[in-house]
């Protein structure tokens, strides 16, 4: 197949490397600002499911591999890669059938529509904390999102899904259509040898009240707040979702330029007073002497994506890395030498404790998402100039392989997918060996194998050294 009878099949966009538009195509699959060494052959902005077909079979018959964007917010880029690049962001449709409640999902479909789209019909699913994130690289990596600890991941509400396989093929699956496909469509991530065109999602009713209130404390007391996070992981129920940021004040407290440790406590309960008696619980076991506090305050899903998301900026540069662990002490104190040492004020990171009220502590149901642990560990290095990357990633490194000792696996949506064995650490031994082994039977030529991620300044650094010899 010629490039001139991909550009005939597809209703979308065919763009091959050094036409016109191909750059801000490149530039444009991956959400961070800091893009990886990749240079696709051909990009596909595809319009349909039909454009995916073709695009695949395009791939398979020139022996290049494929990949996909649903919204290119992934922090390592991996979405981008040599071969035929695909972007699904075309595909963004939601249609909710409210008396079955269940929702279809194209891939490209993001978090903050999602949620709006739900919630105009009393209904709610576990969305990523992300508002522009999609959701399809969201589903396909596990899915960890709102109240989590009543409705457990995301990917274990998904009922069945549409996939383009690498001969082109589309099949549904399902519990009980090609359910091994299934198992690994749940968790696979990146190492999912398909592409999933839609996802029909198993919806829940919308909590009848939300709320969050904070604490916060200087970030030298970090090891008083863990201790008390500790305390109330055991004694709030499921659907009480307390975590830890650790980073710079937001600029209307008006604390400068200071790191603190602030406690976030979002509630989606059956009424406000059920709400506020928590939240008084929360502060009674909190440390004394908070810096600042916010009260009770009503929130909806858009209002936590607009106070979340304002920490992630559109066009800043990011190194993300993360970790499950059982010790909440050394994670937590080890976040929060790196926020303070953070070569950049921007960077910040979020600790979370799963205590045994919530849907993670009772397990994993059998999927390829395959590690967790009671303790999550997040680091958002985030700065701006190109010319920082080299420090920031070196920061970010050496702080996450201090801790090292008490990670216990990564979780593929946070992961530094960059560095060697990062990947591997989030499956475990025996879902990795069943993800392969079903990815040499559903795609024996490897199109959606060997996916790889380079940050752009070790491949910058290695061309310097191969000069200079």
């Amino acid at each position: 197949m010629h490039i001139e009878d991909l550009r005939n099949q597809v209703s979308g966009h065919v763009i091959a490397e050094g036409e016109a538009g191909f750059a801000a195509a490149r530039e444009g699959f991956v959400w961070n600002g800091r893009k990886p060494q990749a240079t696709p052959r051909v990009i596909v902005q595809a319009a349909s499911v039909a454009d995916v077909q073709a695009a695949v079979r395009y791939a398979l018959a020139h022996g290049y591999r494929v990949s996909a964007r649903s919204g290119g917010h992934n922090w390592s880029g991996i979405a981008l890669q040599d071969g035929v690049a695909i972007d699904l962001s075309a595909l963004n449709a939601v249609t909710i059938d409210r008396k079955a409640r269940v929702a279809e999902v194209e891939p490209a479909a993001k978090n903050l529509a999602m949620a709006i789209a739900l919630t105009a019909e009393g209904l709610a699913f576990p969305v990523g904390h992300c508002g522009d994130v999609a959701m399809g690289g969201y589903l396909l990596g596990g899915g960890f999102g709102w109240n989590e600890g009543t409705w457990g991941p995301a990917c274990h509400l998904i009922e069945k899904a549409e996939v383009v396989l690498a001969d082109g093929r589309i099949v549904m699956v399902s519990d009980s259509e090609n359910p091994d496909i299934f198992w690994a469509l749940r968790g696979a991530g990146p190492l999912f040898f398909g592409i999933v065109t839609r996802f029909w999602l198993r919806l829940m009713p919308l909590p009848p009240a939300m709320a969050v209130s904070t604490w916060t404390y200087p970030l030298a007391r970090v090891a008083e707040v863990t201790a008390s996070l500790k305390r109330l992981s055991n004694v709030l129920p499921g659907f009480a979702e307390v975590s830890l940021s650790l980073a710079a004040a937001p600029p209307h407290l008006g604390l400068g330029d200071a790191k603190f440790a602030t406690v976030i406590l979002t509630v989606y309960g059956g009424s406000m007073a059920e709400i506020s008696g928590l939240v008084r619980n929360t502060g009674d076991i909190l440390p004394d002497a908070a810096i600042a506090h916010t009260p009770t305050t009503p929130i909806d899903f858009a209002t936590l994506y607009g106070i979340v998301d304002q920490s992630f900026p559109d066009g800043s540069r990011y190194g993300v890395d993360c970790m499950w662990s059982e010790d909440a002490d050394t994670t937590f104190a080890g976040l929060a030498r790196m926020v303070a040492n953070a070569p950049s004020a921007q960077s910040n990171a979020i600790g979370v404790i799963y205590g045994r009220n919530s849907a993670l502590h009772r397990g994993l149901p059998d999927a390829a998402l395959s590690v967790t642990g009671s303790v999550c560990g997040i680091m958002h290095g985030t700065w701006d100039p190109a010319a920082d990357d080299a420090l920031n990633l070196a920061w970010l490194r050496a702080g996450m392989d201090s801790l090292d000792p008490v990670t216990n696996g990564r979780y593929v949506g946070h992961a530094d997918l960059a560095r060697p064995g990062r990947m591997e650490a989030c499956f475990r031994p025996d879902a990795r060996s069943r993800i392969a082994a079903l990815a040499k039977v559903h795609d024996p030529q490897g199109i959606f194998g060997n996916r790889k991620v380079q940050d752009a300044i070790v491949s910058q650094q290695e061309t310097a050294v191969l000069a200079a010899e």
